[in-house]
């Protein structure tokens, strides 16, 4: 089994700091989650309007951990793309999607559209995998402030249920930023 000394280490450093710096772009995954609690219906009342995943209110990509601890600056992201967005039931144990009939999940910043990035029609199951908008994302994502939001038909639940929102973003970043901290690795000797 190979081994490498600490001299083949730096020099492995050195080589894909070399090849990072060249301006290739990088890709990261950032995934976010949020939960809602959908009340129970209601004789005469249906369900529509936001589903309540107040966590998603002010999504901030440009300050997340895993971008920072990458040395990415928020000059850095240049492309977002949502990757995936799924729906599941958590709670209670037996209950499903089946009394949403339609959702629409929309993305909005300031002096931005408000657009539909997500959607699922005839939801089943306890788990729910929605149809994805081919939409870049960046220019919400680099703004001050992104909110995703979401608009639902169908009837509430015959119990409380709670409901967790899933999605991935892949964020196309330079390598400048990541560049920057190897480098100061390998000149620190970390």
């Amino acid at each position: 089994m190979f081994a490498p000394d600490r001299r083949t280490a730096a020099v492995g450093v050195a080589l894909v700091a070399a090849l990072a710096c060249q301006g290739a772009l990088a890709h990261i995954r950032l995934d976010q989650e949020a939960t809602a609690t959908i009340p129970p219906a209601s004789i005469l009342e249906t369900l529509v309007g936001d589903l309540g995943f107040d966590a998603l209110s002010n999504v901030d990509v440009t300050d997340d951990a895993e971008l920072a601890n990458q040395g990415v600056e928020p000059g850095d992201i240049v492309d977002v793309r949502l990757v995936e967005f799924f729906l599941e039931v958590t709670d209670p144990p037996g209950a499903d999607l089946s009394f949403l009939d339609s959702l629409d999940v929309y993305v909005q910043a300031p002096d931005l559209p408000k657009v539909r990035i997500a959607s699922a029609t005839n939801l089943q199951g306890t788990l729910v995998r929605l149809d994805l908008e081919e939409v870049d994302l960046t220019d919400y994502a680099v703004s001050q402030s992104m909110t995703v939001t979401t608009d639902a038909s169908g009837r509430r639940p015959d119990e409380a249920t709670t409901v967790r929102a899933q999605f991935g973003l892949s964020v196309g970043v330079t390598s400048q930023g990541a560049c920057a901290a190897l480098q100061g690795d390998i000149g620190t000797g970390g």
